[in-house]
């Protein structure tokens, strides 16, 4: 029986998870490595110089943030990061802020650089990269290794679901979340049993009629994050880099041949009650940046990024306003972080570090980057001005058309240094 519906496997299998004993061990038995050499090319122009997983976000971040932090939380101490386009704001990252972790002799955080990895060829696929590395993967000798993406927008505790990949035996475990089917085309998109072994996948697919489950409102879709057992990850990526005919990609060749020829099986990735599916974002696009920043902001925040029950790098948490501040240059929840200077007036806004807001301009609704400057009078809503651009004083930019345009409908815009005027931006000088 297919199901795109977790729920009658989660009633039967998921229950609150304690942290025994064990499945502390086995997140110290598993090796994560974050695949994070994105080009990001429906993030351009702001991924025209760094990578995908180095995009600033949330006012004092980078989206590899969420995914180390996750592992730093579940246990999981041996992360491996293989990095390859345009890595070098990444690396810098990575030394700076993630350095200490890994000077701890119980914790490390290591580049895998596809230049030294696989010189002159580069990666040539997600699989690959993992391949590519498989020599220090079989070195540190950990039981499970833990694949995840760099880029994005997430809290997740990964115990339960390498806890459940071992009971099960599955070759695969493969996390998956709820989109609504219309999305589909931008997902592997599976269905489960009603034990969650996963009988069919179909990476991106292009139609209604080839989504698993596509004849419903709401879709199963992979998240990016697979565990396997070490030995048999191994087998599986030499047999792959053998074939002359694979891309060498996970999505599109090794789990649909672990699925055809083997137990694959899906963990939900759901609220702790499992009543609902649980916060991520996959910010690939413009659009959907812009939106996972806007979703930060509210009463009730997608993701807390001061939760001190889920540390974020120290020393980086921005400040969420709420509306009744009621203060003369900010209010409506706004997003601060601690380095910025705001003298204009900032509403639903993210504002990062190191950038001005000058006096007279207006910020709604917006995404400010790190070193961006807001002239004096500007006047901006819907927009996302990338790092270090200037915006000249009395530009005006609203996406919404003097409030015309619904927020749910809103398409945002960028903002960057070396972009020429977009003929369809509300736009003029005051």
């Amino acid at each position: 029986m297919q199901r795109n519906n977790l729920a009658g496997f989660v009633s039967a299998e998921r229950r609150i998870h304690a942290h025994t004993s064990a499945s502390n061990a086995l997140a110290d038995d598993t090796l994560a490595v974050v695949l994070a050499g994105g080009k990001g090319t429906r993030l351009d122009p702001l991924t025209r110089d760094i990578c995908k997983p180095a995009l600033p976000f949330g006012a004092g971040y980078r989206s590899i943030d969420f995914s180390l932090s996750n592992c730093v939380n579940s246990g999981i101490r041996r992360v491996g990061v293989a990095t390859q386009h345009k890595p070098e704001a990444l690396l810098d990252h990575l030394e700076r802020i993630w350095g200490d972790i890994g000077t701890n002799p119980q914790h490390f955080v290591a580049p895998w650089r596809s230049e030294t990895r696989a010189p002159g060829i580069g990666y040539r696929g997600t699989a690959d990269a993992v391949y590519r590395n498989l020599m220090y993967i079989e070195e540190l000798d950990r039981r499970l290794v833990l694949i995840l993406a760099g880029d994005h927008v997430y809290q997740m505790d990964y115990r339960p679901m390498l806890d459940q990949h071992c009971e099960s035996g599955a070759a695969v475990t493969v996390a998956c979340v709820e989109v609504p089917t219309e999305d589909a085309q931008q997902f592997g998109v599976l269905t489960v049993d009603d034990h969650g072994r996963i009988d069919r996948f179909v990476e991106k697919p292009r139609t209604r009629a080839e989504t698993p489950g596509g004849d419903r409102g709401r879709v199963l879709a992979s998240m990016g994050i697979y565990v396997f057992d070490t030995d048999l990850l191994s087998r599986v990526l030499r047999l792959d880099a053998l074939s002359a005919t694979s891309n060498h990609d996970f999505g599109g060749d090794v789990l649909p041949r672990l699925i055809r020829e083997a137990d694959a099986f899906a963990w939900p990735f759901r609220t702790a009650d499992g009543d609902e599916p649980a916060y991520w974002r996959d910010i690939g696009t413009v659009d959907v940046y812009w939106r996972a920043h806007m979703e930060l902001l509210g009463p009730t925040p997608s993701v807390r990024l001061d939760d001190l029950a889920w540390s974020m790098p120290a020393g980086r948490a921005p400040r969420l306003i709420a509306a009744a501040a009621d203060a003369k240059q900010v209010a409506g929840d706004v997003l601060l972080s601690g380095t910025c200077t705001v003298r204009g007036k900032v509403r639903r806004s993210v504002v990062s570090g190191g950038a001005e807001v000058r006096r007279g301009a207006e910020v709604v609704e917006s995404v400010i980057l790190p070193g961006a400057v807001i002239g004096a009078g500007c006047r901006l809503r819907g927009v996302v001005v990338d790092s270090g651009c200037y915006v000249p004083e009395g530009t005006v930019i609203d996406r919404s058309s003097g409030g015309a345009v619904p927020f749910e409908r809103l398409k945002p815009t960028v903002v960057a240094r070396d972009l020429a005027p977009v003929p369809d931006l509300v736009c003029g000088l005051a």
